[in-house]
C-alpha cells in the first residue's frame, strides 16, 4: 500500500470529524494540483496489514464520523483500499472518495478491484481537477467535478453539509511545517477559516 499520509480528525472533507487518507501515486498530472508531492509512484509500500490496523485503530479510538480517501489517485490502489474498507466500514460506514477519473471511465475499465471498491463507497467526487474551473464549491476542487451518491442513504446528510455553504481548511502541525487539508480556494480568493489540529 503506497500511503501518503493519514490525518484525523479532518473536518474540511465531508460531514463530521473524519479519518483522512491520502494515497501516494497519481498519473493525472493536473495543472495546479493541490498535492503534487503525492504524484510520485516511487514511495516504498507500507504493508497492507499495518495500514488496515492503523485505520481501524483510529476509527475506534477517536469515534470518527466518516472516512475520506483522496490523494494521489485512490483508484490506482483500489484492491488494497477495498480490503481496508472491509475492516473499517462495520465501524464507520460513511466513505467519501475523490478520484481524477470520471465514473464512466472507471466502469469502462471493467476492473474487478475498482468495481469492488466502488461498491463500498458512499459518495464519489469524480473528474480531474481543472485549475480554471476552481469556483470555490463545497467538496469540489473544480466545477467540472461531480458529487455522485453511490449509496442514496447518504444523499440527505451530504446535501445538508453542502447547503451550509461553509469552507474550512484543516491545518495540522507536522515536523518541519504545516500540512493543510481541504478544498483550497483559487489563487487570490479570500482565505477560508482554518481549523487547527495536532498531527496524529
Amino acid at each position: 500500500m503506497r500511503l501518503g499520509r493519514i490525518l484525523y480528525p479532518v473536518k474540511a472533507l465531508g460531514p463530521g470529524e473524519r479519518l483522512g487518507i491520502w494515497v501516494q501515486g497519481c498519473l493525472q498530472n493536473c495543472d495546479g494540483c493541490a498535492n503534487p508531492e503525492l504524484q510520485s509512484m516511487d514511495k516504498p509500500p507500507l504493508p497492507k496489514e499495518m495500514f488496515i490496523s492503523m485505520c481501524v485503530q483510529a476509527l475506534k479510538s477517536y469515534s470518527l464520523d466518516g472516512i475520506t480517501i483522496t490523494g494521489g489517485e485512490p483508484m490506482l490502489q483500489a484492491g488494497e483500499l477495498s480490503l481496508m474498507l472491509d475492516a473499517c466500514r462495520p465501524v464507520c460506514p460513511d466513505v467519501l472518495v475523490f478520484t481524477g477519473y470520471t465514473i464512466e471511465e472507471l466502469r469502462e475499465k471493467n476492473d474487478k478491484d475498482i468495481n469492488d471498491f466502488l461498491s463500498k463507497i458512499s459518495v464519489l467526487v469524480d473528474g480531474p481537477f481543472v485549475k480554471d474551473k476552481n469556483k470555490g464549491e463545497i467538496l469540489k476542487g473544480s466545477s467540472n467535478q461531480r458529487i455522485i451518491y453511490l449509496d442514496e442513504n447518504y444523499r440527505e446528510k451530504y446535501e445538508n453539509y453542502i447547503s451550509e455553504n461553509r469552507h474550512i481548511v484543516d491545518s495540522f502541525a507536522a515536523d518541519g511545517g504545516i500540512i493543510s487539508a481541504g478544498i483550497h480556494p483559487a489563487e487570490g480568493n479570500e482565505k477560508w477559516p482554518v481549523h487547527q489540529s495536532d498531527l496524529k
